[in-house]
């Protein structure tokens, strides 16, 4: 319209002023338009639906929904910002949405998480503009949502822990311990309150004297993991970190511990706070672990963590009997190992399991980063060897382990323990 104005200027000088007056009185109705559009935006409804709690692994299925509650239908430009440790599996997270007027619109997409713990979405950008395109106004939607990503425990569903533990001994997993159970221990002559049940026919016929079956008992054991989720047990590959594994094999160890009828507990160690899960059995149990191990979200902390973590698990954790200390950290930096002394001498097992950092990290790394990582790790081996050397001098044993072996070794202490007699 400007340069039809412009061109035929010259022969008429009202062409160009009736130009600019359309040119206002446009640029008017575009600006009332978008001003319409702007209160609509501000009233629009939205919310963002899925499950707030989902296993390492599956997918995630999100759902956007618009509701308009006025009378002018809306153009939306969305863009959701899902969160940064999961990856787009299908669908979009960001299109243009028509949404009716007095109506609503919805927007889907599935996501599947790569690292496990507390995850929260970002902002939720929407955008509307006039018809011409020329302004445009944008709103972020602050809509407070977290996603808990539960560590999986597929290994122990596909039979890798027995796998694991008939290798290491060759033979049953019971104990020495004689008692009611289902493992056959020996045949004696019988004694008064024995349940005819057990009564061994051929063995009574054979020797002319009423004999008994004697079975082995399944020890029962108490277990109380103190995992530390310091930000030193998160640095790594996203899914592939310290405390990725140590999560995992913990949700794996619990789980199958917990269906065998053992007292399982949990205390996280998180800087200046820690949570504490006292010792417990059956499936609601296991449900309260995995929660407690999806919600992790590492944080800053110092030598004073571990015995405040150990001080917590002995006041809150239920502690009754000899129990089996795991205490799962990565010595990566300067720890107080002095308040393990105490559960030595109150006659617990305590074992610390240690993530070795170059056996997590250094895969896939090449040329200058590998140096580089390497002058870093060995700097840091000295803060652990003078810890391992302090652990070593209370009587306690440091197990440098990987992401391949970690859980065989949570596996290999619990049936040691269990052979020697449990809790």
């Amino acid at each position: 319209m400007i340069t039809l104005g412009l061109v035929i200027a010259p022969q008429s000088e009202g062409v160009l002023l009736e130009t600019g007056v359309g040119l206002f009185f446009f640029y008017y109705v575009l600006r009332q338009l978008l001003a319409a559009k702007v209160k609509a935006l501000d009233s629009l409804e939205i919310s963002r639906k899925y499950s707030t709690r989902t296993g390492e692994g599956k997918n995630l299925d999100v759902s956007l929904v618009f509701t308009n509650p006025t009378f002018l239908r809306l153009t939306l430009e969305v863009f959701d910002a899902y969160p940064k440790f999961f990856r787009l599996v299908s669908g979009t997270n960001s299109a243009v949405v028509d949404v009716p007027a007095k109506g609503y619109a919805e927007l889907r997409y599935e996501i599947k998480p790569t690292s496990i713990g507390s995850h929260e979405f970002g902002p939720l950008r929407v955008m509307t503009r006039d018809i011409a395109g020329l302004f445009f106004y944008e709103r972020y939607a602050q809509v407070p949502s977290e996603v808990e990503v539960t560590p999986s425990e597929r290994d122990v569903a596909r039979g890798a822990l027995t796998a694991s533990v008939v290798t290491a001994y060759g033979g049953s997993l019971t104990s020495k311990k004689r008692g009611e159970g289902l493992e056959f221990d020996d045949i004696r002559e019988y004694s008064p309150g024995d349940p005819y049940k057990r009564i061994e026919w051929l063995s009574t016929a054979r020797t002319g004297r009423l004999m008994v079956r004697q079975l082995r008992a399944e020890t029962q054991l108490n277990v109380m993991v103190l995992l530390d989720s310091t930000e030193t047990m998160s640095y790594g590959e996203a899914g592939q970190t310290k405390l990725d594994y140590s999560a995992r094999s913990v949700a794996s160890l619990l789980s199958y511990l917990g269906r065998r009828g053992d007292f399982i507990g949990l205390t996280v160690m998180k800087g200046k706070q820690h949570q504490v899960i006292p010792l417990g059995r059956g499936r609601a149990q296991v449900m309260k672990v995995l929660h407690l191990l999806g919600s992790l979200s590492p944080e800053a902390g110092d030598n004073s963590s571990l015995p405040q973590s150990v001080r917590r698990a002995l006041t809150l954790g239920g502690i009754k009997g000899r129990t089996l200390f795991f205490v799962i950290t990565d010595l990566d930096s300067e720890v107080d190992l002095s308040a393990l002394k105490q559960l030595v001498a109150m006659r617990h097992e305590v074992v610390v399991i240690s993530p070795y950092t170059p056996l997590f990290e250094s895969h896939g790394l090449i040329g200058l980063d590998r140096a580089i990582y390497a002058i870093n790790t060995s700097h840091q081996w000295r803060t652990r060897n003078i810890l391992v050397r302090q652990a070593s001098k209370l009587g306690i044993s440091v197990l440098d382990v990987g992401p391949d072996d970690i859980f065989s070794r949570l596996v290999t202490q619990v049936e040691e323990m269990r052979r020697k007699g449990g809790s």
